[in-house]
Order: structure tokens, then C-alpha cells, then sequence
């Protein structure tokens, strides 16, 4: 494989991100558009109005540069149809988490979320990328339940 689709394949990935955290971001808003502060300047709404907003500048930042870098190679072969699979199982995996968090919990669907998608984008160690992504799930759990007071899911477990 050369250097040339290397980078192509980098670029259209950061695309493909980039757009994901845009509708995510949009989904997000939608969700927060429901809450309410209340009479407080600061309240439940306010954090996900935030992470909203992030998530669709960071991810348009991030689309159209990868886009205008993937312009940069277009001599180079077409996506394989291993970039496809991977995308789809990337997709197909952020679906199944939005299925499966209220039943098994956030803690427990993040983790398998994060370390999923760890290993389809390569991770050499697929047991070390479900420990960081628990890690992680366990981290955003205790910010939102603990320090903002949004409740995530819980699942059987109570986490």
C-alpha cells in the first residue's frame, strides 16, 4: 500500500468522522432541547447544550478539512471495500449502543462501544481497549451522575 492511500484512507475516515459527530451533535441538541434549567442560569440543560454545540463545530471542523486533504489524492485507487465494512461496522455498532444503553446500562454499553471501535480502527490490543474503554465509560458516568446530576442509564447493575 503506498503512502498516497494511507493518507486518502486517514482522510476519508476524518470525513466520515467528522460527519458522525456532526449528526451526533444534532441529536444531542434535539435531546437537550427537551430539558430544562428551570430558573437557573446553569441546570440540567446547559451541558448538553455545550456538548452539543462542540460536537457539531469540532466534527464540521474536522469534515471539511479531511475533505479538503481527500481532494488533495484523487489519483489514488478507490476506498477498498475493507473501508466500507469498517465503516458499516462502526455504524452498526453506535446503533447497537443507542439500542442496548437503557437495558444494559451506560457504563456497560460505553465500554463495549469504545473498545469496539477501538479494535475495528486497529487497536493492537483488543483487552487493553475494553479496559481503557471502561475507563473512560466509568469517568463520563461519574461526571454526568455525580458532578452535573444528569442520570445516565443505569442498567441492572446501577451503573
Amino acid at each position: 500500500m503506498t503512502g498516497g492511500t494511507d493518507r486518502r484512507r486517514t482522510a476519508l475516515a476524518s470525513v466520515i468522522l467528522g460527519g458522525l459527530m456532526v449528526v451526533l451533535g444534532l441529536v444531542v441538541l434535539v435531546q437537550a432541547v427537551r430539558l430544562d434549567n428551570g430558573d437557573h442560569v446553569i441546570g440540567p440543560a446547559t451541558m448538553p447544550w455545550v456538548i452539543s454545540a462542540l460536537l457539531v463545530v469540532v466534527g464540521a471542523l474536522v469534515a471539511l478539512r479531511s475533505a479538503r486533504d481527500l481532494g488533495a489524492w484523487r489519483d489514488d485507487p478507490q476506498t477498498s471495500p475493507q473501508d466500507w465494512k469498517r465503516a458499516a461496522v462502526l455504524l452498526a455498532v453506535l446503533v447497537a449502543f443507542a439500542v442496548v444503553a437503557p437495558y444494559l446500562g451506560y457504563v456497560v454499553s460505553a465500554t463495549l462501544l469504545f473498545g469496539t471501535v477501538a479494535v475495528v480502527l486497529g487497536a493492537p490490543a483488543r483487552l487493553r481497549s475494553y479496559a481503557y474503554g471502561w475507563c473512560v465509560a466509568v469517568v463520563v458516568f461519574l461526571v454526568f451522575d455525580v458532578v452535573i446530576g444528569i442520570s445516565l442509564p443505569a442498567g441492572p447493575w446501577g451503573f
